[in-house]
């Protein structure tokens, strides 16, 4: 489900990562995306670069979905 959000959202580049970069994606998603890195992260730098997780956390949010995020 995770790589056919990714997909609809075009998404251009591997999709079999662990890790995925925030630069293929288009303009309004790279926003989307930023901030919901911002938000929900514990890091204190390299917001390029999303983890699997994140992602998930990013597809429930895109199909408006369930997801726990405690």
């Amino acid at each position: 489900m995770v790589k056919g959000c990714m997909l609809r959202m075009g998404y251009s580049g591997p999709l079999n990562n662990a890790n995925y970069l925030k630069v293929g994606f288009p303009k309004p998603f790279k926003f989307f995306i930023h901030s919901v890195v911002h938000a929900v992260s514990h890091r204190k730098g390299g917001y390029d670069m999303m983890k699997d997780y994140q992602m998930c956390m990013v597809t429930a949010l895109v199909l408006n979905k369930k997801y726990n995020f405690f």
